[in-house]
C-alpha cells in the first residue's frame, strides 16, 4: 500500500476514532485530582482508584467502535481499498494507546505528589482492566448492533466481579490489583482483550453482509 493511501487513511480513521467519548473521559481524568489527596494515599487506595474508577474509561471510549462502519459514504469508499481487519485493529490499538497514556499521566501525577505505590504495575494493571471492560463492551455492541448493549455488557462484568470478588470469573477477575501489587491474571485479561478485538475485526465484514 502506498504512502499516498496510508497517510489520509490514517488521518481519516483517527478522526473517526477520536469520538466525543474521549472528551468525556478526559473530563473524568481532569476531575479526579480535585477529589483526592495523593500524599494520604497508600497502595490499596490507589488500586481502588485505578480498578474501580479509572477502569470505566474503557467502557466510555470503546463500545462506539463497533458501530463506526454503519455510516458515511467515505467509509464505504475506503473499505473498497483496504480490508476491514487492519482498519479495525488500528482503531482498537489507537484507543488502547490513549488508555495507557491516560493511565500513565494520572498515576504519575499521583505518585509524584506523594502517594505510596509502585508506579508501573499500577499503570499497566489499571489500563488492562479498562481495556478488558471496554473490549467486552465493544464486542457486545458489534454483536447486538446497539450501543446500549455494549455499555450494559461491560458494566455487567464490572458489577459481577465487584460483588462476587472474582468467585465466578476466577483467573479473569478484573480487580486483581486490590489484592496484590501485580496480578499475573492481568496477562490473561490482556490476551482476552486482544482475542476479542481480533474476533470483532473478523466478524465486522460478516455483519455488514447481513
Amino acid at each position: 500500500m502506498s504512502r499516498q493511501i496510508i497517510a489520509p487513511l490514517a488521518r481519516y480513521n483517527l478522526k473517526l476514532t477520536v469520538h466525543y467519548s474521549w472528551l468525556l473521559s478526559a473530563a473524568l481524568l481532569v476531575a479526579i485530582p480535585i477529589f483526592i489527596e495523593p500524599v494520604l494515599m497508600d497502595r490499596l487506595q490507589v488500586a481502588k482508584l485505578g480498578e474501580l474508577l479509572f477502569s470505566l474509561l474503557g467502557l466510555i471510549v470503546y463500545p462506539h467502535l463497533g458501530l463506526l462502519e454503519d455510516g458515511g459514504i467515505q467509509e464505504v469508499l475506503y473499505a473498497k481499498r483496504v480490508r476491514h481487519l487492519p482498519l479495525f485493529l488500528f482503531r482498537w490499538l489507537l484507543t488502547a494507546l490513549y488508555i495507557f497514556l491516560a493511565a500513565a499521566a494520572l498515576f504519575t501525577w499521583i505518585h509524584g505528589h506523594g502517594a505510596d505505590f509502585e508506579l508501573w504495575p499500577m499503570v499497566g494493571g489499571a489500563a488492562i482492566t479498562a481495556l478488558m471492560i471496554g473490549s467486552a463492551g465493544l464486542t457486545a455492541t458489534l454483536l447486538a448492533g446497539n450501543l446500549s448493549a455494549g455499555y450494559i455488557a461491560g458494566f455487567a462484568w464490572y458489577l459481577l466481579d465487584f460483588t462476587t470478588k472474582g468467585k465466578l470469573t476466577g483467573p479473569f477477575y478484573l480487580f486483581g490489583l486490590l489484592n496484590e501489587p501485580w496480578d499475573n491474571g492481568k496477562w490473561l485479561l490482556a490476551g482476552l482483550s486482544l482475542t476479542l478485538a481480533l474476533f470483532c475485526a473478523f466478524w465486522l465484514p460478516r455483519r455488514r453482509l447481513d
